[in-house]
């Protein structure tokens, strides 16, 4: 089995991946997340896993662009306790450091640890297990990088200085896609839609009532410009149901939106720790 993922092996994406399909897989590692949707749009992978949110930075905005963009399905989630570490060529000194690299959305989850360490240059990096690999290549002593444990592992480095991330309960939730639905356990219980809202007054609150009147518990709520229109959004809902639980009165929410679309039902993400 093929995935695509964003990043290099030793990545919080490879980690995010390999509990989600097992360890018998086969990477496609990208610099880009346009780059792993197009894996699975050409049928180079059979799966990717992306990040779409994280408990310090927020929303991943681009992943909910591309999944309005591409018709796959959200088959599995999982909540990835983030944890960075300072990463070096083994003997460097932290007083030694005048450069960090990183992905910029683990630069925005380090930002406590830059403003104490003004001396240290923030670089963005495509990957954080990448830049990892890459101050290892080029023998930069002189320069650090914030990624996994296990990162350091992979590419024989060291850890100067551990868990630098300015939250400490710092997760990011990845979601597993594929082009069909392959969610087949009894226990699904949780379903992600999309849908656009028309101009008449209650739109959304037509929405809320749906679910508040079924006793269902929404999660999250998340909105995205559609861009060439006057100030019109895509909203996207996260629920605790499964898509059965509503499909005999789909009829009825679809009424209070427009372009309404199930992203996918999969069993509510675990917490696992890093």
């Amino acid at each position: 089995m093929k995935i695509s993922i964003q990043g290099e092996i030793g990545s919080f994406s490879h980690m995010a991946a390999k509990k989600l399909y097992g360890d018998h897989i086969e990477f496609l590692c990208q610099a880009s997340f346009k780059e792993v949707f197009a894996d699975l749009k050409e049928d180079r992978a059979d799966a990717i896993v992306v990040p779409i949110e994280n408990s310090t930075y927020g929303s991943i905005y681009q992943n909910y662009d591309h999944l309005t963009n591409n018709k796959f399905r959200i088959n599995s989630e999982l909540y990835l306790k983030i944890n960075f570490q300072l990463i070096v060529n083994p003997g460097t000194k932290l007083e030694n450091i005048n450069e960090l690299y990183t992905h910029p959305v683990a630069m925005g989850q380090i930002q406590g640890f830059l403003i104490k360490n003004p001396q240290i240059k923030p670089i963005e990096f495509h990957d954080t297990a990448g830049s990892v690999e890459m101050i290892k290549n080029k023998g930069l002593i002189n320069a650090s990088a914030a990624s996994s444990r296990n990162s350091a592992k992979t590419y024989g480095m060291e850890i100067v200085k551990e868990n630098i991330q300015d939250n400490l309960k710092n997760y990011t939730r990845f979601f597993g896609l594929s082009k069909n639905s392959t969610t087949t356990d009894v226990k699904v219980n949780k379903t992600t839609i999309e849908f656009e809202l028309g101009e008449e007054a209650g739109s959304l609150y037509k929405v809320l009532e749906f679910f508040y009147k079924r006793n269902i518990a929404l999660v999250k709520i998340e909105s995205r410009p559609i861009i060439n229109t006057d100030w019109e959004y895509t909203f996207y809902l996260d629920f605790l149901a499964g898509e059965d639980e509503i499909n005999s009165h789909i009829s009825e929410l679809k009424y209070a939106v427009r372009h309404f679309r199930v992203l996918g039902s999969y069993v509510k993400g675990e917490y696992l720790n890093t």
